[in-house]
């Protein structure tokens, strides 16, 4: 991505030689090879030396601006807001936490009129072994005839089903009327085992035959069981599918399937992951992630980022438009932003002991990248960092009211996470208060049905050790739902 010169220094085009010097000071203090050793960091060094030396020279610098009327800085068509756990940092002698939410809105007005959603470009993959013979493979079959049929012309769609192998069920193409491929669609059947790398791999090559960057490249799979023995092969190609900008959503039916394992593959790729407990809840869900797909604004976003010296980001959690856990490696990939929403994270930093010479820390560094389906000439790209200033002392101050609102929900999900984290190391009294004061919490916030899940496991861990897989997913996803607005949980 070729960014300007002004944007690599984070400066106007109209900076001054002394704020162009102080930028480029600031940048060397933290990148330089010579104190930097973070992957990445000789790279980015090497990118802003290189616009100082042009923009520090008054000749080099009029020759670029006339050069380069195109490439100065336009308003970018999404507003970025950052939100602080506390507005200082307070001097300490040992490790605190300070929490960051990122909020992304696009901006319509800064867009060109545009009336019309971007085309998609989705594989749907349907298991079709033996767990899903019923029910729950009739309403599959009867909710993707229905989808095929609501699509537009331009969209690309294809259907792979798979077992112990793939099938490619209807090759990517346009979505024209043809009942042919409802009569394909019908007579699938279950059979065999479950081998989740076989289904994503024949979906990965059909988007990948029309993969552009204005089109929404997605892979949607629907499942109900474990895959055995080919987990890494999976991982591999999730980070092969990032890397193309194409995301992987998982549907996991009922309680058998690998919750943890297919989180992992939504994580790395800027997807998410779907809990279906009945086969009465097919059809609206996989509609509805289908529908959402058809409604972006902005898509493959990216956070590149670099830590703070004595900083460590331990968490990052998507809070809209879907609940997810995060990567907290560089890069993140925070998904999209569907038309009339917003791209929420709540970041999780723990700072190390901060000394007497220091009087600002920075927590992280560095840009969000994101494209504008339609708008597919070059990515965009906004400089962020994370600062605040140290205080010997802070007085006492409320925190923002949207912190307080994404840690009170949160803080229920990370509880369950606890809780599973105790049981596994056999603390079977601390898993059992853990959901305990979870069930309180829940009551209090009108949550009863979820409450009483929460506490019937409790009696499970007491009287047998285990938590049922059921419950498991009904907490951990139940959870998760509470973070989303009200009108979109289930």
């Amino acid at each position: 991505m070729d960014v300007n010169f002004y944007d690599r220094l984070g400066v106007s085009n109209n900076a001054t030689e002394e704020e162009i010097r102080k930028a480029y000071r600031e940048a060397a203090r933290r990148l330089h090879p010579d104190v930097n050793v973070e992957a990445g960091a000789t790279e980015i060094f090497l990118n802003i030396k290189e616009a100082y030396e042009v923009l520090i020279d008054p000749t080099q610098r009029a020759s670029y601006d006339g050069k380069n009327p195109k490439d100065l800085p336009l308003p970018p068509p999404v507003r970025v807001d950052t939100f602080y756990s506390r507005s200082s940092i307070v001097r300490m002698d040992e490790e605190q936490l300070h929490y960051a939410l990122l909020e992304m809105e696009v901006m319509e007005e800064l867009l060109e009129e545009e009336k019309t959603s971007p085309p998609t470009n989705i594989a749907l993959i349907l298991d079709c072994s033996t767990s899903m013979q019923g029910a729950r493979l009739d309403v599959v079959k009867a909710s993707a005839i229905e989808i095929f049929q609501q699509l537009r012309p331009q969209d690309l769609i294809s259907l792979i089903s798979f077992n112990d192998k793939a099938n490619v069920v209807i090759p990517a193409g346009p979505n024209a009327d043809d009942k042919r491929k409802e009569v394909r669609i019908r007579m699938l059947q279950a059979g065999g085992g479950t081998e989740i790398f076989q289904g994503l791999e024949a979906g990965l090559n059909e988007v990948r035959r029309n993969l552009h960057p204005s089109y929404i490249n997605h892979i949607i799979l629907v499942t109900d069981g474990h895959t055995y023995g080919d987990e890494d092969a999976c991982r591999n190609l999730a980070q092969q599918s990032s890397a193309m900008g194409i995301s992987i959503s998982c549907l996991g039916i009922g309680s058998e399937w690998n919750d943890v394992f297919l989180d992992e593959l939504a994580k790395i790729t800027g997807g998410s992951c779907i809990y279906i407990s009945k086969p009465s809840e097919i059809n609206q869900l996989l509609k509805q992630k289908f529908d959402g797909l058809g409604q972006i604004d902005a898509e493959r976003i990216l956070f590149n980022f670099l830590p703070g010296s004595g900083v460590k980001l331990r968490y990052a959690f998507r809070l809209k438009p879907e609940v997810g856990v995060l990567s907290t490696s560089s890069p993140i990939r925070l998904g999209n932003i569907p038309k009339g929403s917003r791209q929420r994270v709540l970041l999780e930093f723990i700072v190390e002991p901060i000394s007497r010479e220091i009087d600002q820390v920075l927590l992280a560094e560095g840009d969000l990248t994101f494209d504008i389906p339609k708008r597919s000439d070059k990515p965009f790209r906004i400089p962020i960092a994370f600062v605040r200033t140290v205080l010997e002392s802070i007085k006492p101050e409320p925190p923002p009211h949207v912190i307080v609102e994404a840690m009170s929900r949160l803080t229920l999900y990370r509880m369950q996470d606890q809780a599973k984290h105790e049981l596994e190391a056999g603390n079977y009294d601390d898993a059992t208060k853990c959901l305990q004061n979870m069930a309180t919490h829940l009551f209090a916030q009108g949550e009863p049905e979820l409450a009483k899940t929460v506490l019937h496991e409790a009696q499970n861990i007491q009287q047998r050790q285990e938590i049922s897989r059921e419950g498991d997913k009904r907490i951990k996803y139940g959870t998760r739902a509470l973070l989303l607005p009200v009108g979109q949980r289930n």
